[in-house]
């Protein structure tokens, strides 16, 4: 069967700080802002896990228009997730597809380019809070049509069954799990580590 999609959705927490307006492409963002530690990203992971909420604190400009706060996941097949880590961090949460598919939205990828854009990013468009400006380069890391984005505006308020698996460093396994345990997670969450996706 063909694989071009995941049956898990994906939470980085290593996203750069900052808004980045007018950025194109993940290589682009990394010129103007850098993912967040290991520690600061496995920190914010076990807060989004300890409150259940994937809190919308994301906002982008497409165009003039301002799109009201988001939170995203990420449709990226496990093998693929690697790649992403350069831009976003070696720690995500995975959610089970029927958590995100009737709650979030996947984003219209349009080219900065396009001959339809004003028409497109009008402020009556109904769903311009979905779309996003990009280049489609085919070089890898110079366009976020890879990201696969699926986006809700407002905050995400999860179950703990919910959750089908964690990804993290080496060296956060082993708190990760325990902290699972503490907080009476379901046993069969996947809890991996990023040199498990590397060597695989």
């Amino acid at each position: 069967m063909q694989r071009y999609y995941s049956r898990i959705y994906w939470h980085f927490t290593g996203s750069p700080k900052g808004s980045t307006p007018g950025v194109l492409s993940p290589d682009e963002l990394l010129k103007k802002s850098k993912p967040k530690s290991v520690e600061e990203s496995v920190e914010i992971l076990l807060a989004i896990l300890n409150s259940q909420v994937l809190e919308a604190t994301s906002e982008e400009k497409v165009g003039d228009y301002k799109t009201n706060p988001f939170c995203s996941t990420t449709d990226i097949p496990f093998k693929d997730l690697v790649e992403h880590a350069v831009f976003y961090g070696k720690a995500a949460i995975g959610f089970k597809a029927e958590a995100i598919h009737d709650i979030f939205l996947p984003i219209c990828y349009v080219s900065d380019k396009h001959s339809l854009q004003g028409e497109l990013l009008s402020d009556v468009h109904p769903l311009l809070d979905y779309i996003k400006l990009t280049d489609f380069h085919p070089d890898e890391g110079h366009t976020f049509y890879r990201e696969r984005e699926w986006r809700k505006v407002g905050d995400f308020h999860f179950k703990k069954e919910e959750v089908a698996a964690i990804v993290v460093p080496d060296e956060s396994v082993k708190h990760v799990h325990d902290f699972l345990t503490d907080h009476r997670f379901p046993e069969d969450i996947s809890v991996l580590s990023w040199r498990l996706i590397e060597e695989a």
